[in-house]
């Protein structure tokens, strides 16, 4: 992420979208560990759109600790919770709050 800003590179193409963009985050855990990477982020940004991020990926951490974790607000607890799941299963650890007051 750089200022303010979500790059993601898919086939040598960067896409950028505003955090604002993002509507919801999810872990999902699967029961293929430990010989296969059994945990991924989902980071919904509109439109169709889902960034995945698996959990052995080298920016993995840094981005969802150190950049979308320091500007909106995650379910730390859930983090927890899918960290230590062995089976399939999804974890919702950010859903932007809608603006409509019914």
């Amino acid at each position: 992420m750089r200022n303010g800003k979500i790059h993601a590179v898919v086939d040598s193409r960067e896409y950028v979208y505003e955090v604002s963009d993002v509507n919801k985050i999810v872990i999902m855990t699967t029961d293929l560990g430990p010989f296969y990477d059994d945990m991924g982020l989902a980071v919904d940004v509109g439109n169709n759109t889902v960034i995945f991020i698996m959990s052995e990926h080298k920016c993995y951490s840094s981005f969802l600790f150190d950049q979308i974790g320091k500007v909106l607000p995650i379910d730390h607890h859930k983090i927890i919770d899918a960290s230590s799941c062995t089976e399939n299963s999804i974890f919702e650890i950010y859903v932007k709050k809608s603006d409509i007051k019914a």
